[in-house]
């Protein structure tokens, strides 16, 4: 008993406990049809985070494989960077008189991966890997084919690239597998975008960690929300038909390419746009708040105060709340790579950065939905409906995924 007692008190332990029970009950308060919910089911998806965490971050084996498989994605790194200065010169070293020059540095990054993954789908070795994840998780959690496969691939792929492994069976998706999917394609990363992150000092091995436990996360809390009440085609272990997009390798290369340079300028994009913007309105709610009150605030401010009691509940140190709570809410309004870009301006405590890696490792914000419909809605033009109609409600599951996660390592880091 003194052992457990001592292990909950050490770094508010108890706290990320509450913090999953409360996750878990909101989940549970917004289901759709509470009756149908298979608390088994959950209760093994649970388990399995666990399980992922654990073996990755406690175990002698698990260190070493996923530390090899972070040293990999460095290597691949290293690759892409030997092509940057190919095309940029002395403007990829960053020690140059100009410094780090994020739209060199980062974004190619981007297009690399996209090219890559593109080879190896057209391969069939990420169908490989894929096949493997769902064959593990399927079964036991008594999901569908379909919806186990594109959750798995989410992880690797783009939502419509893992939606396209599927392709053949969108047409006949339940509600429940429907809502599944779009949920793993807010709560993972792409590989390529594990690869960037880890490229600006994200700890890779963290990334990854979190990557692989949104899997069983995401139908944890989609199965809450949205329990299935159908029969799914894919069900008791019936195949599913996976298409390639592409005709022989350049082309494949060719696309994968072009689908990252697509990406690399949406997210430079983005970026420029959400962080002025963020600037702008933060200029105005200085200047409002200090006309009107003794103090003047900032939107850091505001959002840390309005979102430190979920980083409290997550396992984040008391002193680095109100800072936490500020990246919580960056990432949810605008997006993850905002984050994590001022995370790492941050002072913050070792543990916190860690636990905030978990935290907002995820699509999970207010602009993929608008991306959801178009890129995954043009896919299944008879569901967009379905999307446009339960995207907050996917919003709020790719949210709780991502805190689930992040009140787990707690526990065991």
């Amino acid at each position: 008993m003194n052992f457990i007692f001592n292990y909950l008190s050490q770094n508010n332990h108890y706290l990320s406990i509450i913090g999953i029970l409360i996750f878990l009950t909101i989940a549970f308060i917004f289901s759709k049809n509470k009756k149908h919910i298979k608390l088994s089911r959950i209760l093994i998806a649970l388990a399995m985070q666990f399980a992922i965490a654990y073996l990755i971050l406690n175990t002698k084996i698990g260190q070493t494989i996923f530390h090899k498989i972070a040293m990999g994605f460095n290597k691949i790194n290293f690759f892409a960077e030997e092509g940057i200065k190919f095309v940029f010169g002395n403007l990829a070293i960053p020690t140059e008189s100009w410094g780090y020059i994020f739209a060199i540095k980062v974004l190619p990054i981007i297009i690399f991966f996209g090219a890559l993954t593109s080879l190896l789908y057209h391969l069939g070795i990420i169908q490989f890997f894929v096949k493997i994840i769902t064959v593990l998780i399927s079964p036991i959690l008594g999901t569908s084919g379909a919806e186990t496969l594109c959750t798995a691939a989410n992880s690797m792929l783009d939502p419509s690239a893992a939606t396209l492994l599927i392709k053949s069976e969108l047409k006949h998706l339940t509600d429940s597998e429907m809502f599944t999917i779009l949920v793993a394609a807010m709560s993972t990363i792409t590989a390529s975008l594990i690869a960037v992150y880890g490229s600006i000092g994200i700890p890779m091995l963290h990334l990854i960690t979190a990557s692989i436990m949104s899997i069983p996360g995401a139908i944890l809390i989609s199965k809450i929300l949205f329990p299935e009440t159908d029969s799914p085609r894919t069900a008791a272990g019936n195949k599913i038909k996976l298409e390639k997009d592409s005709s022989n390798i350049l082309d494949a290369i060719s696309t994968g390419t072009s689908t990252g340079l697509n990406i690399a300028l949406a997210v430079g994009a983005m970026l420029m746009v959400f962080i002025g913007l963020m600037n702008m309105l933060d200029f105005g709610i200085e200047k409002i708040t200090g006309y009107f009150f003794e103090t003047s605030y900032t939107l850091n401010q505001l959002l840390g105060s309005s979102f430190s009691g979920v980083a409290y509940i997550i396992g984040i140190a008391k002193q680095d709340t109100i800072a936490a709570g500020a990246l919580l809410g960056q990432k949810l309004a605008l997006n993850e790579f905002v984050a994590f870009a001022n995370m790492l301006k941050m002072t913050l405590n070792p543990r916190s950065t860690i636990i905030l890696t978990y935290a907002i490792c995820g699509f999970a914000n207010f602009s993929v939905i608008g991306i959801l419909i178009g890129a995954v809605g043009s896919l299944i033009p008879s569901r967009r409906n379905f999307i446009t109609k339960y995207g907050f409600k996917v919003l709020l599951a790719g949210t709780l995924v991502n805190l689930l996660n992040a009140a787990i390592a707690s526990l065991i880091i």
